[in-house]
């Protein structure tokens, strides 16, 4: 099993529905198809997950309002 991200939204015959930028392990001979086809890429390293950008109240926070 290979781990691979997609670099855009696709659908494969064996492997499902992958969206971008999604990791998943794919067998050896799917990741190999896809990566030439530029539909992904071999990852080793788990996903970089995105920001959680938080707000805070100005009145808690210090600010004048």
């Amino acid at each position: 099993m290979i781990k691979i991200r997609a670099l855009r939204q696709f659908s494969h015959y064996h492997a499902g529905n992958f969206s971008q930028f999604e990791v998943r392990e794919v067998k050896d001979e799917y990741a190999e198809a896809l990566i030439g086809l530029d539909l992904a890429e071999e990852v080793e390293a788990d996903p970089i997950l995105e920001p959680t950008t938080t707000t805070q109240n100005p009145k808690k926070a210090g600010g004048k309002k």
